[in-house]
C-alpha cells in the first residue's frame, strides 16, 4: 500500500458504498449543470442541479470520517472537509442566483460577489474546483495495490476536472467514480472480502 501504514483502519464497506453513491449523485448534478444556464434557471420547484451537487458532497462525509489520522490522510482529511464545505457554500450562492429574477439586479449581485474575493475565491473559484478535486483524488493512492487501473482513472479524472471545462467535468467525474469502484472493489459482496482487504 502506498503512503499508508499497514495497520491503518480503512472505511467500512458501507462508507465506501456511500462514497460511490455521493460521486454518482454529484456527477448527475454536473450533467444538469451542463445542460445550460437557461435550463438551470428554469428548474422548478427547486434547483435540482445544485441540490444534487449538495447531496452528493454530503454523502462523502462518512468515508472521510473513517479515514485514519496518519500518513497521507493527514493531508486528505482536511482537504476533503474544506472541499466539501466549499461545495456547500457554492451551492448556497447558486441557490440565491437561481431564486433571483433575470435582469439587472442579478447582474449586480453577481458583480458584487465577483468583486469580493473573500467569498468568490473560496466558494466559487478555488474551493469547489481545486481543493475539492485534490481531496477526492488523494484517498485513491492508498488503494494502489488493490487496483492500479482504478488509481489511474481517479488521477486522470481529477486532471480533466482541473484543466478542462463544461462537459469535460462530466467525463472527469465519471472516470473518477469508475476509478473508485475499482479501488473499493464494491462489486464484490462485503462478506466475501477477507479481513486483510478490509484493513488495506
Amino acid at each position: 500500500m502506498i503512503l499508508q501504514a499497514e495497520a491503518g483502519s480503512f472505511p467500512r464497506h458501507i462508507d465506501r458504498i456511500l462514497f460511490i453513491a455521493g460521486l454518482v449523485i454529484y456527477t448527475a448534478g454536473q450533467v444538469l449543470l451542463n445542460l445550460g444556464q437557461d435550463f438551470v434557471a428554469a428548474q422548478s420547484p427547486v434547483d435540482f442541479a445544485h441540490w444534487l451537487l449538495l447531496t452528493g458532497a454530503l454523502f462523502l462525509i462518512p468515508f472521510v470520517a473513517r479515514l485514519p489520522w496518519r500518513n497521507l490522510h493527514l493531508i486528505t482529511i482536511p482537504l476533503m472537509l474544506v472541499g466539501i464545505a466549499s461545495v456547500v457554500g457554492m451551492c448556497v450562492l447558486d441557490f440565491i442566483f437561481w431564486s433571483l429574477p433575470d435582469g439587472e439586479f442579478e447582474r449586480q449581485v453577481a458583480g458584487h460577489l465577483i468583486a469580493t474575493p473573500a467569498i468568490w475565491q473560496p466558494f466559487m473559484a478555488i474551493g469547489p474546483n481545486y481543493i475539492f478535486g485534490a481531496g477526492l483524488m488523494l484517498p485513491c493512492l492508498s488503494y494502489w495495490n488493490r487496483s492500479r487501473t482504478g488509481v489511474v482513472l481517479v488521477v486522470a479524472g481529477t486532471a480533466i476536472i482541473a484543466l478542462l471545462f463544461h462537459w469535460f467535468n462530466v467525463v472527469g467525474y465519471t472516470a473518477l467514480t469508475l476509478g473508485y469502484v475499482l479501488c473499493f472493489d464494491v462489486l464484490r459482496p462485503a462478506r466475501t472480502l477477507q479481513p486483510a482487504q478490509e484493513t488495506s
